[in-house]
């Protein structure tokens, strides 16, 4: 059965086409199952270099019309992933995440349902991130606490089902919202609101959600404010306050600690232009 990695990259003020080549860099450099699915629309499909074209396994049409727009956080168009991914399996990426060692063992534990969300993720410390800092709404309403940002699906009545309640919350956002989520915390969209509350209104919690297990699937997050770190001690931007490397042999530092999980830098300027080249050297490309 074809397993594979699916990102959406669509340029605006950021270069999501570089973080989305950075991330496909990293998985070939660490991954035995490696193949992804880079995802673009009219624009960024123009970016499009012979470096990348070598590297993505397969680029594909974001279908019927752009739902992003003009707005510059593309995440619009997040319903589509199964009427775009080449794949039997899946896991869905942001374009902002690099690997740094294998987790190839983990595709058979999430090959156990045919949808496997993300509830758990860590510090840079390997620390389980329990503050809800950034995630409110998710407390509040006492929603399940997705992390869009490596889901796994299968081609599954399941998958289906779900990612037609996130197409109609997404497309109806406002509606949803005034229905079921007014209150303390974030009223714009996200997709890790709308998953969630796509998984809850559908009742898909003991389906695609296994809490017990924090360790598959889970990655570092580096959003300031989660770090276990007093925030007076750390800067909204991480990279202002920690300091980090990649080092020759492709390994990602923070602090002196090394990151062991697929590592969701969130900072765009952290990918530098000197970080492509090192994974480049590294793979002869």
């Amino acid at each position: 059965m074809s397993r594979g990695y699916i990102c959406i990259a669509q340029n605006s003020t950021y270069d999501y086409l570089t973080q989305a080549y950075g991330l496909a860099l990293s998985l070939k450099a660490t991954q035995k199952e490696n193949a992804i699915c880079v995802c673009v629309d009219e624009y960024t499909k123009t970016q499009l270099t012979g470096k990348h074209k070598e590297v993505f396994d397969h680029i594909v049409d974001i279908p019927w019309n752009d739902d992003a727009g003009a707005d510059k956080w593309k995440i619009h168009n997040k319903w589509k992933y199964p009427h775009m991914t080449p794949f039997k399996e899946t896991i869905i990426l942001d374009t902002d995440v690099l690997f740094t060692h294998p987790v190839d063992h983990w595709w058979e534990h999430l090959s156990k349902k045919d949808v496997w969300a993300c509830t758990h993720v860590k510090t840079f410390r390997n620390e389980q991130i329990t503050d809800d800092y950034y995630r409110k709404k998710f407390t509040q309403l006492d929603l399940p606490n997705i992390y869009s940002n490596f889901t796994y699906f299968k081609e599954s009545d399941t998958a289906f089902e779900l990612f037609k309640m996130i197409e109609l919350i997404m497309v109806h956002w406002n509606v949803y919202y005034d229905k079921f989520l007014k209150g303390t915390g974030q009223d714009w969209m996200s997709a890790d609101l709308a998953y969630a509350l796509a998984i809850r209104l559908l009742d898909l919690e003991e389906e695609v959600i296994d809490n017990d297990i924090k360790d598959v699937p889970t990655f570092i997050h580096m959003k300031s404010y989660i770090q276990n770190i007093p925030n007076n001690k750390i800067s909204g931007i991480w990279t202002d306050s920690i300091p980090s490397t990649l080092t020759h042999d492709l390994k990602i530092r923070v602090a002196n600690y090394e990151q062991s999980l697929p590592f969701h830098y969130v900072e765009k300027k952290w990918l530098t232009e000197e970080k492509i080249n090192m994974y480049e050297k590294a793979l002869n490309i």
